[in-house]
């Protein structure tokens, strides 16, 4: 009897998933974690199926995922591609960002999941931070660590100037 109300509560409880309006959109909760998701997966576990967040839907199977359509960015059809460079002196905003928000080195550190003594190296410009840590810097201390890259100027080898050749001449 206690197996068979088992299995009828399930495929309703997934009918029934809690959503809440946020940022401009619903977003629904991971069933595992509870977390709020915009794209869910539904998995099995143990042969129940469960709406869960990216997170938890790794290393389990995953029947098939629901995905927002009103969250989707449109696609541009030819986007330009800007390419951005890392300022020179990134180590110093880094400092004095966190300084400014009297945070220690080791929080920031654990905000961004990061170890501390990468962070460290990275404030110190002993090493370069890759792009994710460089984005995820500049959300939590409200910086810009990048800079629009330059293209720089083409210019012409010394000596050789724009005079005609026999080639240009013979077909």
């Amino acid at each position: 009897m206690f197996l068979y109300l088992f299995v009828k509560i399930i495929p309703n409880g997934l009918n029934n998933v809690k959503a809440t309006y946020f940022g401009g959109g619903f977003v629904e909760e991971c069933e595992l974690c509870g977390r709020p998701t915009i794209n869910t997966y539904v998995v099995s576990v143990e042969d129940v199926e469960f709406k869960v967040c990216a997170s938890c839907a790794q290393g389990k199977k995953i029947l098939y995922s629901e995905e927002r359509a009103g969250k989707q960015k449109p696609k541009r059809s030819n986007p330009a591609k800007i390419e951005y460079e890392l300022l020179e002196n990134y180590g110093n905003i880094i400092k004095n960002a966190r300084e400014k928000h009297k945070l220690p080195l080791k929080v920031i550190a654990e905000m961004l999941n990061v170890k501390e003594s990468f962070l460290d190296r990275v404030e110190k410009e002993e090493t370069a931070p890759p792009q994710a840590l460089v984005e995820k810097l500049e959300k939590a201390l409200s910086i810009k660590l990048l800079a629009e890259k330059k293209p720089e100027p083409k210019v012409k080898a010394a000596g050789k100037q724009d005079k005609a050749t026999l080639g240009d001449f013979v077909g």
